[in-house]
């Protein structure tokens, strides 16, 4: 079309008189101010237009159809209309940018719990709020942040002085140009990022898989993710690990996913890896076995086990410390006490994955083990096992490792400790639990252990209890 014929065009669709119809609406007895927007008003929206609208790519236009609607309602003068139609084409867009990213890895973020089987289809989005539809944009990068900011004023502005509910505000026409210069230049004009097809990318090919993939392209998957920002990476762990529970999925594909999850799982943020963790806990409660076997072979794969919900994690330890009292108790037990311990060791990275209500058993369980046998087999010990049970004892803190000498003068444990080997053992426990952070007076009396050829009858017992007092009751 002709340049000078868009700005004709314009100017005459801004010169048209409504007079006639204000005087309709007054021979009716219904009100005419703020209701159309004066000549002025309409002339600089209709003049600013052409040069919004020659800025966007020919096959947005072609299904622009609110656009046209905002025009239409800016050439009448009812600005609050063209509002609404403003945030409509904002909304259909960034729907459509949901198809490109991917419809399991928006619905995934957008949609929690129970609900999200009931999402799946490009029609399904039509369910998510506007404002849950923005929030879930910013989370995958479809929008940037300064954007958001500026779609969620237009969604306020159009809640509250658009024509979808009762209002007497004028918008003027330099607020409804800005809110049209958002849409146009921040949506319209904006594809998906490159991070975000990327993303798409890795889940379609994960999904049509029907091989196992090679180490070449396992470590091009590794690299790749490198440059895709964090909240991307762990909207990925979400969708891959949907995909590996979902009942039906080829087993191919889930051990697809098992190779690259590690390395997703590493760039997470941990908010997601809890989150993860409590639908585990929801699959539990819904009795979808199957689905929580899925859940905790992929937490297991991706050494996740201490993100379970605490819960989950007090029952699973509760059932290892059982099973390794009995192993420790039984012949070979050098062998079949170390892939307990290393389970166990699974579910514990920091002290604070102690859970509370199960400390005293764990901390209890591993000391038992560490003190061993008084033979001079290994001095006692699983050689293997003890690599893990020092590696916990090392974790421990102040709390923990009170609770720990508290637990030395109990009696099943203070009979055990009988023999030069087991007291020789106790005293590497007593050097690898102790630290500087512990404070003055607890390495004090773990020196004072130190110091001792027999702990089952040789502590000075009024030496220890005033090295003790107000600190481990004795």
């Amino acid at each position: 079309m002709d340049d000078q014929i868009v700005p004709a065009n314009a100017r005459a669709l801004a010169n048209v008189d409504f007079s006639k119809f204000e005087a309709y609406l007054t021979s009716l007895g219904l009100p005419t101010e703020h209701i159309i927007a004066s000549p002025e008003e309409r002339a600089r929206i209709m003049l600013a237009i052409p040069e919004f609208v020659s800025s966007l790519p020919i096959d947005v236009k072609r299904d622009a159809r609110y656009l046209s609607k905002f025009i239409a309602g800016s050439a009448v003068g009812l600005f609050d209309a063209s509002l609404n139609y403003v945030w409509n084409e904002v909304v259909i867009n960034l729907r459509k940018k949901a198809v490109v990213y991917g419809l399991d890895l928006f619905f995934d973020e957008a949609v929690g719990g129970s609900l999200r089987a009931q999402y799946s289809t490009e029609d399904d989005l039509a369910g998510i709020k506007d404002k849950t539809l923005l929030d879930t944009c910013l989370k995958l990068e479809l929008i940037s942040e300064i954007v958001y900011k500026k779609l969620v004023h237009i969604l306020d502005m159009r809640n509250d002085i658009g024509s979808s509910h009762p209002t007497t505000y004028s918008i003027n026409a330099y607020e409804l140009l800005g809110w049209l210069q958002t849409c146009i230049n921040e949506v319209l004009r904006e594809e998906a990022s490159k991070s975000a097809i990327t993303v798409k990318q890795i889940v379609e090919n994960i999904k049509r898989a029907t091989t196992l993939l090679d180490r070449s392209i396992v470590q091009n998957f590794s690299d790749s993710i490198n440059d895709i920002s964090l909240n991307l990476v762990s909207n990925l762990l979400t969708t891959l690990f949907g995909i590996y529970v979902t009942i039906g999925t080829d087993q191919i594909v889930r051990q697809n996913i098992l190779q690259i999850a590690t390395f997703v799982w590493a760039r997470s943020k941990d908010s997601k890896k809890y989150d993860l963790g409590f639908a585990i806990d929801n699959y539990r409660t819904n009795l979808d076995e199957q689905k929580v076997r899925l859940s905790e072979s992929f937490f297991e794969a991706c050494d996740g086990n201490r993100y379970l919900s605490i819960s989950a994690r007090s029952v699973k330890l509760d059932i290892l410390c059982d099973e390794l009292m009995k192993v420790h108790e039984e012949w070979d037990n050098f062998y079949h006490e170390v892939p307990l311990i290393k389970q166990l060791m699974t579910y514990i990275k920091r002290s604070d994955d102690i859970p509370e209500d199960r400390k005293e058993k764990i901390i209890k369980t591993v000391l038992i083990c560490r003190i061993g046998r008084e033979v001079g087999y290994c001095n006692g010990v699983s050689p293997a096992g003890k690599l893990f049970y020092d590696k916990f004892l090392g974790l421990l803190n102040r709390e923990q490792v009170i609770l720990l000498l508290q637990l030395m003068n109990e009696s099943t444990i203070r009979s055990s400790m009988y023999g030069s080997i087991r007291t020789g053992n106790m005293k590497e426990i007593l050097r690898v639990i102790k630290n500087a952070t512990l404070g003055d007076r607890i390495n004090e009396i773990i020196d004072y252990l130190l110091t001792l050829d027999n702990y089952e009858n040789t502590i000075d017992l009024r030496k220890y209890q005033k090295l003790a007092r107000g600190i481990i009751i004795i």
